[in-house]
């Protein structure tokens, strides 16, 4: 089932307003639909959270790891691992190691894509 942000949410979106509690507050239902196994549903929270706050490389990073997932290792995946290093470079949280991995498989895709 697809993710529906409230009213408010979808307002602040539309006119592209920051809100970064808004932002982890969405990610934390990502976190639960995705526990509940509504993988699809959780993606589309990710992709809110992201819009909410550019800079929460948390909610890029699940966003990236689910379209993977969910539509296999091609170019909308690559597209969304390096959307999450863009943001991972401005977010404090993000651990150095967990960014280099990333960075390492943002790698092997580009790999696999000129096979």
């Amino acid at each position: 089932m697809p993710y529906i942000p409230k009213f408010n949410v979808l307002f602040k979106i539309l006119f592209r307003r920051q809100d970064p509690k808004a932002a982890e507050a969405i990610w934390l239902e990502g976190t639960w639909l995705h526990d509940q196994g509504d993988i699809a549903g959780a993606r589309d929270a990710f992709h809110h959270a992201r819009l909410l706050d550019r800079r929460f490389g948390g909610a890029f990073y699940n966003y990236a790891a689910l379209t993977e997932k969910l539509k296999g290792p091609g170019p909308e995946a690559l597209a969304a691992w390096e959307a999450y290093l863009a943001a991972a470079s401005q977010d404090k949280r993000q651990a150095t190691a967990a960014v280099e991995k990333v960075r390492e498989h943002v790698a092997n895709l580009k790999l696999r894509g000129k096979n």
